[in-house]
């Protein structure tokens, strides 16, 4: 079998495989730019299959009519390509008759002129693949980010040089010429084959993080929504509490002196629980970046054992222990935040348990974490109130604001960190807090 027939019979192949793998990227990837440039692929790979069949069933050794169109046509649909990532171009019936009348002509043009004019034609062919080339070069806003597009407006534009050039080049058939212009063209072609796959895959994963940016946007606006809902229904009742409490104390029939004293202690319970929400709320919604510094989570531990073991009022029957593992090493954490959050959770612990029960803090090293564990033998959590603990407002608690858990999962996760609770109903609730040493 003679070298040019191998080598047409070998590039058919290759080009009917990276047209299968284009008609696989499309149906994932339905961009019109890709529809026409996948068009284009298939006029190329069915123009290689014409051609051997030029050769085996018809005999002659120069492209036929049908073969030389469909080379025009997917000239044609990669320039329509290039107009629809540039302007987003959608090819219309009467662009596509005008199209076809224009292949038409030039296509007979160059198979019953004279050289001149067949020249003309390829180097017209090659102006326009140059052409397209050069539409798909990214604009000077996105030239930093898409290399997909500088790659195949490179390699499109060569591959226009290259088809003028040959028209200015006469290679007999097998000589090391003629095998040197088709490899070129060969390689063109695969490289051109490439650089489509990295622009298509590069425009999803753009058009991916756009579509993330707006469900962030969209989830950050409906935990407003929500976490707006929850404050107009959270601070409904001290209000109201508020507004009886006055209209009791500016009653004229008077109260005796034991129910002022009564109504101004409620007043001042609901305006401090009032103020505790305003401020947990604040909190959440404007949180303070972590200063981690380095630093030693026993004393942490033990600081905030010593503050239970001090509040009389609401743990005097609280059996508080500490335990820490010596092998714990030092890591970098904000000393105040983490206050915050285990004094939080001890508290939601001695609450669970009415102030009598046995809390329990620990410290030790799982893997590649820091375990801050708290542990409380109150009555526990029910199994399908467990996935609701984090969510702003959620609370089980009377005089509650819900947002504690809310901010501390807040906190532990800029640490890198989270947040794992086990509990069963009537034996207690187990709070782990994890902090990752290599993001220290």
């Amino acid at each position: 079998m003679p070298a040019p027939l191998i080598m047409t019979f070998v590039s058919t192949v290759a080009f009917a495989v990276q047209l299968m793998i284009f008609a696989y990227l499309y149906q994932s990837h339905r961009l019109r730019f890709f529809q026409y440039l996948l068009l284009a692929w298939g006029a190329y790979t069915l123009s290689k299959g014409l051609k051997l069949v030029d050769v085996l069933v018809l005999g002659v050794d120069h492209p036929s009519f049908v073969t030389d169109l469909t080379t025009v046509a997917a000239v044609g649909f990669t320039l329509a390509a290039a107009f629809a990532h540039r302007w987003a171009y959608r090819l219309r019936a009467r662009d596509i008759l005008i199209g076809t009348a224009v292949a038409v002509v030039l296509t007979l043009a160059g198979e019953l002129a004279a050289d001149d004019t067949q020249r003309a034609v390829g180097i017209a062919l090659g102006a326009v693949q140059m052409a397209a080339g050069l539409l798909f070069w990214p604009s000077q806003a996105r030239l930093a980010g898409f290399r997909g597009e500088r790659l195949l407006a490179g390699f499109l534009t060569l591959w226009g040089i290259h088809r003028v050039v040959t028209q200015f080049m006469s290679t007999a058939p097998g000589s090391a010429g003629y095998l040197a212009v088709h490899a070129v063209f060969i390689l063109l072609y695969f490289l051109s084959t490439f650089a489509v796959i990295i622009m298509v895959l590069e425009r999803a994963r753009s058009d991916s993080e756009r579509l993330h940016a707006r469900l962030r946007e969209a989830e950050r606006l409906a935990t407003a929504g929500e976490l707006a809902a929850g404050m107009a229904h959270e601070i409904r009742n001290p209000l109201a509490a508020i507004l009886n409490a006055t209209a009791l104390l500016t009653d004229d029939t008077g109260l005796t002196p034991e129910e002022r004293a009564s109504t101004l202690a409620a007043l001042r319970t609901e305006t401090r629980r009032l103020n505790r929400i305003l401020s947990d709320f604040l909190q959440l919604a404007r949180p303070q970046a972590a200063r981690r510094a380095p630093g030693d989570i026993r004393e942490v531990v033990q600081h905030v054992g010593s503050l239970i073991r001090g509040d009389r009022s609401r743990a005097a029957r609280v059996d508080v222990r500490v335990a820490v593992d010596p092998a714990v090493p030092r890591f970098a954490f904000d000393r105040d935040q983490v206050i915050q959050v285990l004094w939080n959770v001890a508290l939601n612990a001695v609450e669970a348990m009415h102030g009598r029960g046995r809390l329990s803090l620990e410290v030790n090293r799982q893997k590649g974490d820091v375990a801050l564990s708290v542990s409380d033998t109150g009555t526990g959590i029910a199994a399908e109130n467990l996935p609701h603990v984090f969510e702003p407002f959620y609370t089980g608690k009377p005089n509650g604001s819900g947002l504690g858990l809310t901010i501390a999962e807040r906190i532990v996760g800029a640490h890198g960190g989270r947040i794992e609770i086990d509990s069963e109903v009537g034996r207690g609730t187990r709070v782990t807090l994890l902090f990752p040493l290599e993001a220290a």
